[in-house]
């Protein structure tokens, strides 16, 4: 028998009096794969609160099974950070399907994150190639309304690029029980 998710929260079927124990993963998503798109990405925002999303093809859709589960994001992408450049690129969260008033996910440690990623070297040709791989977790659920999320990214100083024949963006997420 299928398990079966009722509108009033019950789990009925197979397995059920077990399924979603606090710390058992409910669902999995994985966001379209960006490597249909072969062009770069030139990070031009230097605003926190509102990133240059690397794709928005790769935007990652999820509608949570409960209110009060942790969503566990995963990315991986392909970033170059030219000579002398600072800045951050992360998850970002949205009840929008356009990701407008988007909400980042990762704290600050100390007043901002704007060296998250950072090239100290200023020669002409220090530019850094590099895949990254970034986890994040939601805890902001509150319901079961369906939740949007890209990676994003702003500058502090410099030039941060997505692209350049590296890694395609790929995102991932996780509903887990509370």
């Amino acid at each position: 028998m299928a398990i079966t998710f009722h509108p009033d929260g019950r789990v009925t079927g197979s397995g059920a009096n077990n399924f979603g124990a606090s710390g058992q993963v409910i669902q999995t998503v994985v966001g379209t794969n960006g490597e249909v798109n072969t062009s770069s990405v030139a990070i031009s925002s230097s605003d926190v609160n509102n990133p240059t999303f690397l794709n928005s093809n790769c935007k990652l859709t999820i509608t949570p099974h409960r209110s009060n589960s942790k969503i566990l994001l995963v990315w991986r992408a392909g970033l170059r950070l030219d000579p002398d450049a600072q800045g951050y690129f992360g998850v970002y969260y949205s009840p929008n399907s356009n990701m407008s008033s988007p909400v980042l996910l990762d704290k600050a440690h100390g007043s901002n994150l704007n060296e998250t990623f950072r090239n100290n070297n200023g020669a002409s040709d220090a530019h850094i190639f590099m895949p990254d791989t970034g986890v994040t977790w939601d805890s902001t659920v509150t319901n079961t309304n369906t939740r949007y999320y890209n990676v994003g990214g702003y500058e502090s100083a410099g030039s941060l690029v997505y692209g350049d024949h590296q890694l395609a963006l790929q995102i991932m997420a996780q509903e887990i029980a509370a």
